[in-house]
């Protein structure tokens, strides 16, 4: 099918026209990086359009080369919402020349249509591929389908406009008059316009999806010490106790007290409080394993699962982490804090059915308290035996 190329145009400035309003709307309610960028590059993508469907109406020289120029502004507004948005960095010398450049090519090549469309095709290709590369360094920052298909619609635009200037260079396509009903046109602009399209919707769902993500992790972490917080620990719990359970597996569980950490707080502060916990929870982490769960269980206690682990490896994780801190004085202006801390252990060489998380963490909150009245900086652990059938 072949569209209207002049018709393409009058949709393609009022629907970005659209997006710039809706897009704009967002970013001034909603402090979004790089959101205002994008609606900028929008709204340049319209005057493009505007400008290019002018031809006839304005003189060559203002409708080619201000047109040319606004296409290529707009891919790197793009670009820089990317950018801004991801905490990326580019040289700023690898956007800025493409414009100038493109700018003079349209003013250099008014009289040569084929040289300056295999140029700015060029050029155009290179734009996109940045904003490819600007999505790569997105990290988790960029996430989810919205980040999938902006990089899907920037790859389908990069491979177009290669293959534009690589058909009109070896002559694979006939150069045709400007606005003309053909193939090659009729894809390329449809492409053009989809792109922005779902460009542009990418980018707003990616930042959805990235605030879904973020409040999600705020509901199930701890904010001091970015553990897991206790309603994250419970929901964890529930899945590795009945998988423990079906499969007949050890597991262990450990509750974790810093020593005397009321006196830390009433002789050197709060803040010296707070830093003591970071080291505790950095600690812990560290020591166990990707497939263990710890977390913050409330005030300067901490609870750590650990799955498929039997009492012998519990207790001798359990040791060493209180020796690894027994070790690690914490430094806060210029005075020494000492840290230790009691483990009470839990620990079922076969996981039974009466054995929930409730039943468990009681069970090892009463070795917790054996550990504190027998001197502190201890390992206490409450072993169960694996049930034998008469």
């Amino acid at each position: 099918m072949i569209l209207d190329i002049p018709t393409m145009y009058f949709v393609s400035v009022v629907t970005n026209v659209a997006m710039t309003m809706a897009v704009m709307i967002v970013a001034l309610r909603q402090s979004i990086p790089g959101l205002k960028l994008l609606a900028w590059g929008l709204l340049a993508n319209s005057g493009y359009y505007l400008v290019l469907g002018a031809r006839g109406t304005l003189p060559d020289m203002l409708a080619i080369g201000v047109g040319n120029t606004l296409g290529s502004l707009t891919l790197t507004l793009c670009l820089l919402a990317v950018l801004y948005h991801s905490r990326a960095r580019m040289a700023s010398v690898l956007y800025i020349v493409p414009i100038v450049l493109m700018a003079v090519v349209s003013l250099a090549l008014i009289h040569d249509r084929e040289s300056r469309l295999i140029i700015a095709s060029f050029i155009l290709c290179y734009q996109i591929a940045l904003i490819l590369w600007a999505l790569r360094q997105g990290g988790n920052v960029i996430v989810g389908r919205g980040r999938t298909i902006m990089v899907a619609a920037a790859a389908v635009a990069t491979s177009m406009m290669a293959y534009r200037a690589l058909a009109l260079w070896f002559g694979w396509h006939e150069v045709t008059p400007f606005q003309s009903r053909d193939t090659l046109n009729t894809i390329f602009y449809m492409i053009n316009y989809l792109g922005m399209f779902f460009l542009a919707f990418g980018f707003v769902l990616s930042t959805i999806e990235q605030v879904a993500d973020q409040n999600r992790r705020l509901a199930l972490e701890d904010p001091l010490t970015g553990l897991s917080n206790r309603r994250a620990l419970f929901e964890a719990m529930d899945r590795l106790f009945a998988s423990a359970e079906v499969a007949g597996q050890p597991l262990s569980l450990m509750i974790i007290d810093v020593d005397l950490f009321k006196q830390v707080n009433d002789r050197f502060g709060h803040q010296a409080g707070d830093t003591v916990l970071q080291l505790v929870a950095t600690t812990i982490k560290q020591r166990l394993r990707k497939d263990d769960i710890v977390g913050r269980f409330g005030g300067e206690e901490f609870l750590a699962v650990l799955p498929d682990t039997p009492p012998d490896g519990a207790i001798q994780v359990a040791e060493e982490l209180c020796q690894t801190l027994a070790s690690k004085p914490v430094f806060v202006d210029g005075q020494e804090i000492e840290v230790t801390i009691s483990i009470g252990l839990f620990s079922s060489a076969c996981l039974a059915s009466s054995q929930t998380p409730d039943a468990v963490i009681a069970t090892a909150d009463e070795a917790l308290y054996r550990a504190k009245e027998n001197g502190r900086n201890r390992v206490e652990i409450m072993e169960v035996p694996i049930a034998v059938s008469a």
